[in-house]
C-alpha cells in the first residue's frame, strides 16, 4: 500500500545546517575523562571565537555542537572508524554529499554513544572589539554503544531528488524487509531533534514486510539563509518504542518547527536507548535546499 502524505502540514522539514556562515576559531579546550558505572563523563571547560558578523544565537548553537562532538569524539574508543561507521548509515544519492556533516550528525546520533545526561554548566558570551567570545562548561555522561548489525534487517530508503529549490516537491519511498515501525526524524539547526513520523495527525507508524511506503515531501530554506543541508534520519525497529509523542510537532501547516529545544536531544537518546539495537536498522539522508 502507497500513501501519500504532504510533510508540510506536519512539519514543514526545517533545518540542520552544520557551521554554514560560522567560522569560529577554537581555542584550546580544557578537557576532563572519567569512568564509572560503564559511563564516560567528559567535562569540558573552552571557548571559541567568532567573528562580529555572527549573532548570538549562531553563536550558541555552533558552541552546542561543537561540546557535543567533543565529548563524543573523547567517549569513542580511538580504535573505532568513524567514517566506516557513517557509510553504512548513509544513504547513497546521485548529487551533492557533505562529509562533514555526515559525520557530525552521526556523531550527535546515538549510534556512536548515548547520551544519557548532559548539563550546561556555564554559558558567558562576551563581545571583545569586533569578536564575539563564547565560553562554555559542559559535562555529558556518555554510555558508548557498540554498533550491533543485523543482517536479516534491511531499510530500503530512496529520494527522487536531494538538490532542490525551496518549494519543491520531492518523493520518500520506504521499504523495510521486516514487520516493524517506522519514525523519521529532523536534526534541526540548533542541534534540537524533532519528530517528524509518526505525527499527531497520522499515528499509525507499522509497516509490513516488502510494503512500499511513500511520502510527499516539501522542501524549506529559511528565508534568511541562501542554503541549507538538512538530514532526515530514519529508525526502523522490530518492536513499537513507547514515547514519541513527547517530540516536538508542528500543530498546523502554518507552523514552522526551526528548534523542538534543547531537551529534545537527550530525549531522543533516552528514547532510543529503550530499544534493543540489534533489532533495529537505522539510515540517514541528506538534503541540499537553495532559495
Amino acid at each position: 500500500m502507497v500513501r501519500k502524505i504532504i510533510i508540510f502540514t506536519v512539519m514543514a522539514l526545517a533545518v540542520f545546517a552544520y557551521g554554514q556562515n560560522v567560522a569560529p576559531r577554537l581555542v584550546p579546550s580544557n578537557v576532563k575523562v572519567s569512568q564509572a558505572s560503564g559511563r564516560v563523563v567528559v567535562e569540558i571547560d573552552t571557548f571559541l571565537v567568532f567573528g562580529g558578523n555572527v549573532s548570538l544565537l549562531e553563536a550558541e548553537n555552533e558552541m552546542r555542537k561543537f561540546v557535543r562532538e567533543l565529548a563524543l569524539r573523547e567517549a569513542i574508543p580511538a580504535d573505532v572508524s568513524i567514517s566506516s561507521l557513517v557509510s553504512d548509515m548513509y544513504i547513497e544519492t546521485k548529487d551533492s554529499y557533505d562529509e562533514k556533516m555526515a559525520s557530525s550528525v552521526f556523531l550527535m546520533s546515538s549510534s556512536a554513544g548515548r547520551f544519557e545526561k548532559e548539563e550546561f554548566l556555564e554559558r558567558e558570551p562576551s563581545f571583545e572589539g569586533s569578536s564575539l567570545h563564547f565560553r562554555q562548561h559542559y559535562r555529558a555522561h556518555i554510555v558508548p554503544q557498540e554498533r550491533v548489525y543485523n543482517p536479516s534487517m534491511n531499510l530500503s530508503v530512496e529520494l527522487s531528488n536531494n538538490l532542490l529549490r525551496h518549494g519543491d516537491d520531492f518523493e520518500l519511498s520506504i521499504t523495510p524487509n521486516v514487520d516493524g515501525y517506522l519514525y523519521l526524524f529532523d536534526f534541526l539547526n540548533d542541534s534540537s531533534v524533532a519528530m517528524v513520523f509518526p505525527n499527531v495527525y497520522i499515528t499509525e507508524n507499522r509497516l509490513a514486510a516488502g510494503e512500499d511506503w511513500s511520502q510527499t515531501l516539501v522542501a524549506q530554506c529559511p528565508p534568511d539563509e541562501d542554503a541549507v543541508i538538512e538530514t532526515l534520519y530514519f529508525v526502523f525497529s522490530r518492536d513499537p518504542i513507547a514515547g514519541w509523542e513527547e517530540f516536538e510537532a508542528n500543530l498546523s501547516a502554518q507552523e514552522l518547527v526551526y528548534s523542538a529545544g534543547e531537551q529534545s536531544f537527550s530525549l531522543f537518546h533516552n528514547w532510543l536507548g529503550k530499544c534493543d539495537p540489534a533489532r533495529r536498522v537505522e539510515k540517514m539522508a541528506q538534503i541540499h535546499i537553495f532559495q
